[in-house]
């Protein structure tokens, strides 16, 4: 627990933009205040630098209370930054790029604005929360019946119950799972969770600001829901289209009794759908066999994790990005200790601008060659902007869209056969079209849920909704957005949301997942008809292409110095705003067969309300 109330406190220092120690505002002209602010940034983040990237989980109690101090103290110092910016009245400075700083300066204080109640109360209720899913606390459906030599041993969540979902075609058994684990964790979950939503309403109080204003303030938009719920107005039909369908063959497989053929999809089921998306036994099975698909891991079982690494590294510089330097590889990377290599094993990505530090994975698959691809956005987003003033060096999360846009281009056919990696394997239209409807699936289906977890939270903080009925309220979200209801009937004072709302919520982990999975198709999309590309959209690689990475460059060397959407408008042009429009065209094969089937079978399109209660 204590490595992890660490962790978290380092990130959100070097993710708060300025520190300094300047004299009283009342003293220092604002531009010299932001400039000197930048200088002392940029010290400080050496220091956190090297302590987070070389801190490791066994470290002992006077390490972490040493390094534990020292981020209080530099809380502190964002704490006094925020209130000396809070003291200039912004409508008298003409100065655009000032006026900017400040208005950033104003907010570095974060939640360190709590004081004392934030590291003793709120760090670990954060904490806690992400625990929920690691806990050991899930006794085995049918006391271990299921499980390999009926071993009855308690199970975590993650990664344990997920890969149930992975496998299990069993509906009893995945039920059990859905239910045992939210009625485990309920009273844990809700004093959490409540805690936490007072602390974000709390610290916008103090840094006087509305909560949405401070909740949204990557995007410096309190209205950004607005943006995303016009992303959910374009893909509505077709979204019901892969609803219907997914319906469908749910009914077929378990019955009436289990599903509704034109209600909702109940969760267990939903969850089950998502997480089986690859697999053998996913509902396409019976029209696109996992059997047909290329063998991914094949491509790639020749790498070394850290010659995967080199390989994403080149489609970097193949668009002209700037070569990383051999400091990064030198005294930047390395492996994951073994502890990180259980579950999925992600790399672990330090983002100190102008500095990136990153702990690799050393599985070698084909996910981790693709992700690998993502997180190098990371780092080349980093160096772009290293040279604006630290105030700028936020960057409204846009290195995730850019990242997931050089996946959706290195996963292609036409790329893997480009490379090599693929050259004896022949991409016809069935495959093809199998590769595109896991893909479907795994997007169009998670989409909704970012969506949902991002209103819940708009509507509580907000004071849309009241605590106590929340459980209410998001089922009724995931109704009306998702065709999703829950399982049984459920109490109101539940509080039901997966594991992954809780994971990284103060960062706002769920409109970032939103973001980057919507803007990564248009940036996609972007890239492709600049190339010039002609055919299926989905099989479009822009690797090579110089003049693609001299927009990237246009777009990464601003940081948040522009607005939003001036930002954006470096890749996108002047229809800069959030739009499904890229996300459809990329599917439109998908659509245009489920469309077909679902006329052929005749399905309902769209859901009947639930009939199961909230008591």
């Amino acid at each position: 627990m204590l490595w992890q109330i660490f962790g978290f406190l380092i990130i959100s220092v070097v993710t708060s933009n300025t520190v300094t120690d300047a004299a009283a505002t009342n003293q220092v002209d604002p531009k010299q205040f932001v400039a000197d602010a930048s200088t002392r940034y940029y010290k400080l983040y050496n220091q956190i630098a090297e302590e987070t990237y070389s801190s490791t989980d066994d470290e002992d109690f006077n390490t972490i209370f040493t390094k534990l101090a020292t981020v209080k103290r530099i809380a502190a110092e964002l704490v006094q930054i925020s209130e000396e910016a809070s003291e200039y009245n912004l409508e008298s400075i003409r100065d655009v790029q000032v006026k900017a700083a400040l208005q950033n300066l104003r907010r570095v204080g974060e939640l360190f604005v709590l004081g004392e109640e934030y590291f003793s109360s709120v760090l670990i209720n954060f904490a806690a929360l992400k625990e929920l899913s690691t806990d050991k606390d899930i006794e085995p459906y049918l006391g271990g019946a299921n499980m390999k030599d009926q071993d009855d041993s308690p199970l975590a969540y993650y990664p344990d119950i997920q890969k149930i979902f992975q496998q299990s075609n069993d509906s009893d058994e995945l039920k059990y799972y859905w239910e045992s684990w939210r009625e485990k964790n309920l009273v844990w979950s809700s004093i959490n969770f409540y805690t936490i939503i007072e602390a974000f309403q709390n610290a916008a109080k103090i840094l006087d600001m509305s909560v949405l204003e401070f909740w949204f303030r990557c995007y410096n938009n309190k209205e950004f829901l607005k943006e995303m719920d016009k992303v959910m107005e374009d893909i509505k039909p077709a979204y019901k289209q892969l609803h219907a369908f997914i319906r469908n063959e749910l009914h077929k497989k378990y019955g009436g009794s289990v599903v509704n053929p034109r209600g909702p999809i109940p969760d267990h089921l939903f969850q089950q759908v998502r997480e089986q998306a690859w697999q053998a036994n996913s509902v396409i099975e019976p029209y696109f066999s996992k059997a047909s698909l290329p063998p991914y891991d094949t491509f790639v079982a020749h790498f070394e994790p850290r010659s995967m690494i080199d390989a994403a590294e080149n489609f970097y510089k193949s668009l002209g990005l700037t070569e990383l330097p051999s400091e990064f590889f030198d005294k930047q990377l390395k492996e994951q200790d073994e502890s990180a290599e259980s579950g999925d094993c992600r790399a672990d990505i330090f983002d100190l601008t102008p500095y990136v530090y990153m702990k690799y994975c050393k599985k070698v698959e084909f996910r981790k060659f693709l992700q690998t691809h993502g997180y190098l956005g990371r780092v080349h987003y980093a160096r772009e902007k290293r040279n604006l003033p630290s105030y700028f060096f936020p960057s409204y999360d846009l290195e995730y869209p850019v990242g997931e846009a050089v996946i959706l281009s290195a996963s292609t056919p036409k790329h893997l056969q480009t490379i090599g990696l693929s050259k004896d394997f022949q991409f016809t239209e069935p495959i093809l079209m199998n590769r595109l409807f896991r893909m479907g699936i795994h997007t169009m289906l998670n989409i909704p849920l970012y969506f949902v977890h991002t209103k819940v939270m708009n509507d509580l903080l907000n004071g849309t909704v009241e605590i106590e009925r929340i459980n209410k309220h998001y089922w009724e979200l995931m109704e009306k957005y998702a065709g999703v209801e829950p399982p049984s009937d459920r109490p109101e004072n539940a509080i039901d949301f997966p594991y992954s709302f809780y994971l990284d919520m103060e960062e706002n982990h769920q409109t970032k997942k939103f973001v980057s999975e919507v803007l990564g198709y248009q940036f996609y999309r972007s890239f492709c008809q600049q190339s010039q590309h002609r055919g299926s959209l989905h099989n479009c690689d822009f690797y090579g292409n110089v003049a693609i990475g001299n927009s990237l460059k246009s777009m990464m060397s601003l940081g948040s110095s522009k607005p939003w959407h001036e930002t954006l408008e470096k890749v996108l042009g002047k229809n800069s705003t959030l739009s499904g429009e890229a996300l459809l065209e990329y599917y439109n094969p998908m659509l245009d067969w489920l469309k077909a089937k679902n006329r052929e079978t005749k399905v309902k399109i769209g859901w009947n309300a639930s009939q199961k209660k909230i008591l």
